[in-house]
């Protein structure tokens, strides 16, 4: 890391940083994460919105649920 950190503690940073958020943006964060290490290949900003707007036990994504990759 260019900042003389390890791995690790950007990894600890990155979740604090997560955890500080307001509610539910710290569990977007959170969902991204978890979306994030099970994948196979590195996900495109438009497909991790796709993959998060799926609701719990349901198959089709909620339109309205969709956040902005912005």
């Amino acid at each position: 890391m260019s900042t003389g950190l390890e791995l690790g503690d950007v990894y600890d940073e990155t979740i604090e940083g997560i955890k500080a958020q307001d509610g539910d943006k710290s569990r977007l964060g959170m969902a991204a994460l978890m979306w994030i290490s099970h994948t196979e290949r590195p996900l495109r900003a438009d497909e991790l919105c796709h993959d998060l707007a799926v609701q719990l036990g349901f198959t089709d994504p909620d339109d309205g649920n969709t956040p902005c990759p912005h």
